[in-house]
């Protein structure tokens, strides 16, 4: 009976993983935004890789931001990440700000300064060791997962994993916050 009951729920788990990804694959398709009007982003605390303190309220209300879940071992990440430098290079004077969130745990981030580094990013990373961050904006620890908060706060989109031409709907609704425009769609 217990092995029934734990294939049982193997299988439902499998299904579930097997559902999440056809669903990331099926938004990837027609640019990955999972939702508009996801209300207000919640504060948060975090260390940069210079060890400063960083509270997303410092840019709430005055800036648009990208919230970019990546790790260490995350090779979509990887690719994502030239397609953001420029994006932020682009959009950096007109109050747009990438944070990039590195999800890895207490085993892997003293690797995150290297990777950084290797990987050029050129906005600020912060570390989410405990995953206080991650629990809060991205519980699946999906990676990549970007989540866009307009210059009033509120989170406009969410977009999970990255396959070549994402970048592009990624900067049409970056884009459209930034010119105040209707939320992304």
């Amino acid at each position: 009976m217990r092995l029934l009951m734990s294939a049982g729920v193997l299988s439902a788990a499998l299904l579930a993983v097997g559902c999440a990804q056809q669903g990331t694959e099926a938004g990837a398709a027609t640019g990955g935004t999972t939702s508009t009007g996801l209300g207000a982003a919640s504060d948060f605390t975090a260390r940069d890789l210079d060890g400063k303190t960083v509270k997303l309220s410092n840019y709430l209300g005055k800036q648009a931001i990208l919230l970019s879940f990546c790790a260490t071992w995350c090779e979509p990440c990887v690719a994502e990440f030239p397609h953001l430098r420029r994006l932020y290079d682009a959009n950096k004077a007109k109050g747009f700000v990438i944070l990039a969130i590195a999800m890895d745990g207490p085993e892997t981030v003293a690797r995150v300064p290297a990777f950084a580094a290797r990987n050029q990013l050129n906005f600020p990373v912060l570390t989410d060791e405990d995953s206080r961050i991650t629990a809060i904006y991205n519980p699946q620890k999906s990676a990549p997962l970007s989540v866009l908060i307009d210059k009033q706060g509120r989170m406009v989109a969410i977009r999970e994993g990255y396959n070549p031409g994402d970048e592009e709907y990624l900067a049409k609704d970056v884009a459209k916050v930034l010119d105040g425009s209707t939320a992304p769609q």
